[in-house]
């Protein structure tokens, strides 16, 4: 999904969830950005450029966007491992899941919304 910002720049949604939704403290979204100053390109991209918190993604997006440059996003969200969100972590669908630390446990800054 293609979301223009100026006439010259565009957000372009690869994959993954177009912005976080839920509660925060029983999930957590992950973003990586590709622009034309990404140093890695394909695959090592995907595997190696470093996932962003949502406030850095949203800082990125906001500096690539005042530069007129476009980007492309990915993004995830994966369960946080906090014993007060509502899922049975013990149970055979999260066998093989990574988790994202409790809200309380994670260091990342707040982002409008209240996702870290």
């Amino acid at each position: 999904m293609v979301h223009p910002t100026t006439a010259n720049t565009a957000i372009i949604y690869a994959s993954g969830p177009l912005a976080p939704s839920g509660n925060p403290r029983y999930f957590k979204y992950f973003w990586q950005l590709f622009s034309m100053e990404s140093p890695l390109e394909g695959g090592e991209f995907l595997l190696n450029a470093p996932a962003l918190c949502t406030a850095r993604f949203e800082a990125e997006v906001a500096r690539l966007h005042a530069l007129r440059m476009p980007c492309m996003v990915y993004s995830w969200r994966r369960p946080r491992k906090d014993p007060a969100n509502p899922f049975d972590l013990d149970s055979e669908k999260w066998k093989n899941t990574k988790f994202a630390p409790a809200w309380d446990d994670d260091t990342d800054p707040i982002a409008d919304g209240g996702h870290k």
